[in-house]
């Protein structure tokens, strides 16, 4: 290669702009030498290739300072004063093919690694196949012109070795095949088409065997013919498959191609002796702890169980010439590449389906250097990649997003000596995970169309064009075509759901739409289209019309008492009120509220233990106009004086008046109430304030919620008129005063002239009181906590006069419906939804809705008068299947947080004119409007750099024979769950661990999982997360170093030593955790094979088993005992000299 000593012109501005118009097919006369080459035409590719080329002849300049000044004046600034050099010839020193074995260059190593399912989304091979349909081909010519096409590539018959390294070989005998078909029936030349397609778009080229092209012709009746073309990435990039498709039909044609002077084995080894620069290294490394994953897409469970083959989908949309005109023109006049602009709204479409705003791509680059003129005409793989932060969290308009994505792109290639791999095995020991950037953004623009004019008249016009690949979920490609643009998306739709692939598809075309329309400058409309928001409206319906009630909780209570005078309203083991002595002693209660300067509006704290007592109280201070504020006597103190802060009540009424001895409000003794002469009901509207509810906030506070009558009636209204809830049913009022599922136990039963039974408050033995009073007073309506139906079921049979069981406040176990359907197979039970803010329940789903396969019950359709809608960050509507915040509006929403406007305003917001509350749970829309609870977004985690739902572990842990209760936590490092198994199981820790990574990724499995005898409950009846997670050990991370245990562990130890950059000092540690990457993996795999005779071993098994320990175990079940004995072996081998060593070959 000649030296760059010899200079004798400096780099003017007239030699940059001659090699840029030229790059852009203009004249030099035409560019501007102070406007944006990009808006000029110039595009990335271009650019990096114009770095390249003046690095190569020795100028000192790189893509990211050309990137930053784009102008002929900066750049002529950048370069001035620098010789030119004379570059009479600029190839490598060796132009010969290499001999012998060669590495695998970075992508090609990924490629084949990605071959086994070691890492998520393997188990397929790269490759691209192509059907071209066309007529005349003689199969002659064909296979003569496919031969020399081979011949002229040594790519083309390149064979990977056990070892990860590649060699040039002879071609493989079934690369070439032709399949006479023209005197078979239509019918059967269909069929054997289809399955020829089937098996191309999803083949796995034994590359092992030197099988890396599969080039078939079938002739096919009247003279048509299809040629099938496979080519495995390993072998060939895109950018290469132009070149063999073109250098195929000049064969075919009868010309001679001139001999190539340099061959890709001499290119690659040029590639890969660049070093990293420092500088590089460190801006990734700053970087490397904030970095986001991958976007977080709908995914299909089976696929990640392993459960269906890997298979893929194309999507394609095309682009007319004069749109795509059109759109670079737009670009251009914003200063961006129109690969940054399709890219931007790529990024957009993905983003609005993703469960995380911010996420990385893979933007793969063809990295071909200007080595040597015939560059540009070697079939090699010489992509590499970047990858590029993407941050969706912020609204923005599409000219911004196009901005900012050009800015991400250049600044990533700016430092791409670390490439998009190198990035990624550094994020993966930073997680102690291997980590994927499965969601691909593949640019051609720039380079002309995909296939030469002479070869689609030898071989036809391309009817199929699909890609697969290793670590890819989904890979977006444009391409030049005709003047126009093609789209296409390759999906791994065994794993992304097909149907979320297609939304995301259509919106990136709508969106391309905007920016060929020049709707640049408006955000991205929301992804749903009318036929999904129609779906989703249609499920919702306005409240019956019904006269249960007057627009208030108590109103026909009181009014119609006198009706139902002897009929039962309040039982207890105590007594029993009738509708006239309950109506009675509420008055008088409301008679002593106001004769103590009550007014309608004010709130009064209802301070009783749980019984007959509170319900005559809080239908007093209904009567009174008041809202109440129930605290039970249990409350600490502080909580209570906290409480009493925020309520600010005009009365307390209770039991215990010594409590409140420094209270401001008039204390009422409850008995001395109940003897005041009785009032009337005072008027009041439905949008009075009913009560305060007081639940746990997150700053450790309470938060009041003030809830009107008509949001509590709205909810009541549906449910008493959806189950005909008469006077002859009864409820148990399991629930305290304090949680809302009370409101309907009381108020939905006495407005139709039912009876409420009250329990007792003795926490010693009110399950076994439940149970008992279900039976004795003939329940047959229960509303309560999944949890409490659990241990009924538990206790006793449920009684025959149960009709109906509704359940909400916390997620709801499949397993308990089919409880109940068990033994009282006509009883309706369902699984309700909703907050406290959203007046009781919101959702409804009844036993039989529930779709196959779920662990909970979904929150399934609104109830009637309520609207529901789940959406991202920006407040916009998502997509099925795509996880987003549950807004909850209709009648049913409260006023707001008592004395809290700030919180008022946070969570309870307009949109489109209606009012409606943000709850901060997790939803999503499957399809047809149906809703499914995710859980609360604070049962989101983050373990290892992938976000893990909570809720997502705890369904996997039910669906486990033998458990019967389970919850999940992060304790701040570690993912640990609890279960309480069900009667005659007997698992244990690791039983339970090893079942569950058969369900679920190895993420999601937890650290520890802890058996216990029974849950704590929260005083509402659900699970006590944090007293369950308090009680339970993870002290499991002090485990002492355990040293080899025998010749494999130690033969082991060695070789670790040998490949990794941190040494193991014991068998049980991680070998990502040390470290290692696919590429040391195969280091390992190879030496192990090669010193301890272990043929079998892959690549995936020191993926699947990460320790020394666990590696000795797969060494042991390949060889048996054998495998000892080798180790030991090699260990002794190890300690010999060479003189003894060379002594026994000899005796030998």
């Amino acid at each position: 290669m000649a030296t760059n000593s010899q200079t004798t012109d400096l780099v003017t501005a007239a030699d940059i702009v001659a090699e840029v118009s030229e790059a852009l097919g203009l004249t030099p006369e035409s560019i501007d030498p102070e406007q944006d080459l990009i808006a000029q035409g110039l595009d990335s590719l271009r650019m990096m290739r114009l770095a390249g080329t003046w690095r190569k002849r020795g100028l000192d300049v790189d893509f990211a300072r050309l990137a930053a000044q784009p102008t002929i004046t900066a750049w002529a600034a950048l370069l001035g004063g620098t010789p030119a050099p004379t570059t009479d010839d600029l190839a490598p020193s060796s132009s010969e093919p290499t001999e012998g074995p060669f590495p695998l260059a970075p992508m090609q190593h990924a490629y084949w690694i990605g071959r086994s399912d070691s890492h998520a989304f393997g188990n397929v091979a790269a490759h691209l196949y192509i059907e071209f349909d066309g007529s005349d081909v003689d199969p002659d010519r064909f296979t003569s012109a496919m031969a020399a096409l081979l011949e002229r590539h040594p790519m083309l018959r390149v064979r990977v070795l056990p070892d990860g390294t590649q060699e040039i070989g002879p071609a493989h005998p079934e690369a070439i095949a032709v399949h006479d078909l023209r005197e078979h029936s239509s019918e059967t030349v269909e069929q054997v088409l289809a399955a020829r397609r089937a098996n191309g778009t999803h083949r796995a080229l034994p590359v092992d065997e030197g099988a890396v092209i599969r080039a078939e012709l079938s002739l096919l009746p009247g003279n048509s013919t299809r040629v099938h073309l496979d080519v495995d990435m390993i072998a060939a990039d895109a950018m290469s498959y132009r070149v063999l498709v073109d250098d195929f039909a000049r064969l075919y044609r009868g010309e001679s191609l001139p001999e190539l002077g340099v061959t890709f084995a001499t290119i690659t080894a040029d590639r890969t002796s660049r070093e990293i620069r420092d500088d590089d290294v460190t801006w990734w490394r700053e970087r490397i702890p904030t970095l986001p994953g991958p976007p977080e897409l709908p995914l299909d469970e089976r696929a990640m169980r392993g459960d269906v083959e890997p298979h893929s989908v194309r999507l394609h949309h095309s682009v007319s010439a004069s749109d795509w005109k059109r759109l670079e023109e737009h670009a251009h006049r914003r200063g961006v590449t129109p690969a940054a602009a399709v890219a931007a709204v790529f990024a957009e479409a993905v983003g609005t389906h993703s469960a995380t705003s911010r996420f990385l791509l893979t933007v793969p680059l063809f990295d071909r250097p200007q080595v040597h003129p015939d560059v540009e005409r070697v079939v090699g793989d010489f992509t590499s990649s970047i990858l590029v932060g993407v941050d969706l969290s912020e609204p923005a308009t599409l000219a911004e997003r196009a901005r900012s994505m050009r800015a991400s792109m250049h600044e990533a290639a700016a430092h791409g000596s670390m490439n998009g791999l190198d990035v990624l095995r550094e994020l993966s020991r930073h997680r102690g995970e291997p980590v994927v950037s499965p969601i691909v953004f593949t640019s051609a623009l720039g380079l002309g169309d995909l296939f030469s004019q002479q070869a689609t008249d030898v071989l036809g016009d391309p009817s199929w064009i699909v890609s697969q690949g290793p670590q890819v979920l989904l890979d977006a490609q444009v391409t030049e075509v005709a003047g126009g643009l093609l789209l296409n998306w390759d999906v791994r739709a065994s794993d992304l759901e097909l149907t979320t692939a297609r939304s995301m598809f259509d919106h990136y075309v709508r969106l391309l739409g905007l920016l060929v329309d020049g709707e640049w400058d408006v955000p991205a409309p929301a992804p749903i289209t009318a036929e999904v928001r129609a779906q989703r409206l249609s499920v919702e319906s306005p409240l019956p019309a019904t006269d249960t009630f007057d627009g208030t909780l108590h109103g026909t209570f009181f009014a119609r008492a006198a009706e139902r005078a002897g009929a039962p309203a309040v039982v207890s083991d105590a007594r029993i009120w009738t509708h006239a002595e309950l109506a009675d002693k509420a008055r008088r209660v409301a008679g002593a509220l106001v004769a103590a300067g009550v007014t309608p509006g004010d709130t009064v704290v209802v301070h009783l233990p749980k019984g007959g007592d509170q319900v005559v109280a809080a239908l007093g201070v209904l009567a009174a106009g008041a809202a109440y504020v129930p605290i039970a006597p249990t409350q600490p103190r502080a909580r209570r004086e906290r409480i009493v802060d925020v309520a600010t009540p005009a009365a307390i009424l209770t039991s215990e008046p010594a409590a409140w001895t420094s209270a401001e409000a008039t204390v009422l003794e409850v008995n001395d109430a109940r003897r005041t002469d009785p009032v009337d009901p005072v008027a009041i509207g439905g949008d009075a304030l009913a009560y305060v509810l007081f639940t746990s906030g997150s700053t450790g506070l309470p938060k009041g919620v003030q809830v009107p009558h008509r949001a509590a009636v709205a909810t009541i209204t549906d449910l008493v008129d959806r189950y005909a809830i008469g006077a002859d049913d009864r409820s148990l009022q399991v629930s305290s005063l304090e949680f809302d599922l009370s409101v309907f136990d009381i108020f939905g039963l006495l407005a139709v002239g039912g009876a409420v039974v009250v329990p007792g408050d003795d926490e010693q033995t009110k399950v076994d009181d439940w149970a008992r009073l279900l039976t004795q007073h003939s329940v047959s309506v229960l509303n309560c906590v999944p949890s409490i139906l659990g241990m009924l079921l538990d206790l006793n049979p449920l009684p025959a006069s149960l009709r109906m069981i509704i359940m909400g406040g916390d997620k709801v176990d499949v397993s308990l419906l089919e409880r109940v359907g068990a033994q009282l197979p006509d009883c309706r039970v369902a699984g309700l939804g909703g907050t406290t803010e959203t007046a009781i329940h919101s959702t409804i789903c009844e036993a039989d809705a529930v779709p196959a396969g779920m662990a909970f019950v979904p929150y399934g359709i609104p109830l009637r008068g309520v609207r529901c809608r789940v959406v991202d960050d920006a407040g916009r509507d998502r997509p099925d299947l795509v996880p987003g915040e549950l807004w909850i509006g209709g009648a049913g929403v409260a006023d707001g947080y008592r004395g809290d406007p700030e919180r008022t305003a946070d969570r309870f917001v307009e949109h489109e004119g209606q009012r409606w509350y943000r709850t901060g749970d997790l939803a999503r829309y499957l399809p047809g409007g149906f809703l499914d609870f995710l859980g609360r977004a604070d049962h989101m985690v983050k373990i290892r750099g992938y976000r893990v739902e909570l809720g997502e572990v705890e369904a996997g842990l039910l669906g486990l024979t033998g458990v019967g209760s389970a919850v999940a936590w992060s304790d701040g490092r570690d993912l640990r769950a609890a279960v309480v198994l069900t009667d005659g199981s007997t698992e244990d820790d690791a039983d339970l661990r090893a079942r569950l990574s058969e369900a679920l990724p190895p993420h999601m499995v937890p650290r520890s999982i802890t058996v216990l005898d029974r849950f704590p409950l929260t005083p509402n009846g659900k699970h006590d997360r944090k007293a369950i997670a308090a009680g339970v050990r993870s002290d499991d991370d002090a485990v002492e170093a355990v040293a080899p245990r025998g010749p494999v562990e130690e033969a082991l130890t060695l070789i670790f030593g040998e490949v990794l950059p941190t040494p193991p000092v014991n068998v049980t540690e991680d070998f990502i955790s040390l470290g290692g990457d696919s590429v040391q993996a195969t280091r390992v795999v190879a030496l192990t094979r090669q010193w301890l005779d272990a043929p079998g071993l892959s690549v995936a098994d020191i993926f699947s088993r990460r320790t020394i320990a666990g590696l000795a175990g797969r060494l042991t079940e390949l060889g048996g005992e054998r495998a000892e004995f080798v180790a030991q072996t090699f260990l002794d081998v190890l300690q010999l000299t060479d003189e003894q060593v060379e002594a026994e070959i000899a005796r030998g």
